[in-house]
């Protein structure tokens, strides 16, 4: 029964990231208008709504004009459900399940939103450190499963990654690196993780991201000169590591 709830909270919350992602970025509100298609504007029936059932009976596109539904939010309704579903499996319903859901949750987020439009500001960055003053909260109030050690040197990985990604910038292209907010996101990240885990998550992360732009680039999907998108292959890292260690 509880596996149940877990999934069906797992497809509401993934639909409305995948909203979400696209109203924010067009400054459109949350609450109007109701849900639309992008092509002819048609407002959408709940049957066109059901996470990931819609989209398998539509077969990828809008009931009314044909235009093809991108396949990222069939993946985000996939994914968010799924790894709800195998973390409390893992570990049960606990404090560690509401941080580990919250970051893979947000992180699902900016991935559409680097996706789309590469192009992460100081408040989605934010919204990561928000876990982190979470579980800095546990920390204090000896409710966390690891000591404070543990995560400061967790922490000083990512920091000293992100120190070594923009002095790599500046000595390459002689200026101070603007626009590379994404690299923003390691730090908070890292402060969920150890030592260990942190380069685990960023080797899990960069194999995935290696591996699913050869593909890309094979298959002549996109030019080999395209710009991919960091924060989707971190997630991935994350989602390895917390699931598979």
């Amino acid at each position: 029964m509880t596996e149940t709830f877990i999934i069906l909270v797992g497809l509401c919350i993934a639909s409305f990231i995948g909203s979400l992602s696209y109203r924010m970025q067009r400054g459109i509100s949350i609450v109007r208008p109701r849900s639309y298609c992008p092509e002819c504007k048609k407002t959408l029936g709940i049957l066109d709504l059901i996470p990931v059932i819609s989209y398998l009976l539509l077969k990828g596109r809008c009931r009314y004009c044909g235009a093809r539904i991108q396949i990222k939010y069939f993946i985000i309704e996939v994914l968010t459900p799924l790894f709800y579903f195998l973390l409390y499996i893992k570990i049960g319903i606990s404090q560690s399940f509401f941080l580990y859901a919250y970051l893979f949750t947000v992180m699902l987020y900016l991935s559409l939103l680097d996706i789309d439009t590469g192009r992460i500001g100081p408040w989605d960055i934010a919204s990561v450190y928000v876990g982190d003053l979470a579980l800095v909260w546990l920390l204090f109030s000896k409710n966390s499963s690891h000591p404070l050690s543990y995560h400061l040197f967790g922490l000083l990985i990512g920091v000293g990654l992100v120190a070594a990604s923009f002095g790599i910038i500046l000595i390459i292209k002689q200026k101070v690196p603007m626009g590379a907010g994404d690299l923003m996101i390691i730090p908070a990240v890292s402060f969920y993780f150890g030592v260990r885990e942190v380069i685990r998550v960023l080797i899990f992360g960069s194999a995935t991201g290696v591996l699913i732009s050869a593909v890309l680039v094979l298959s002549r999907i996109v030019k080999r000169e395209h710009k991919f998108p960091m924060i989707p292959y971190l997630t991935a890292g994350v989602m390895i590591e917390v699931l598979l260690f």
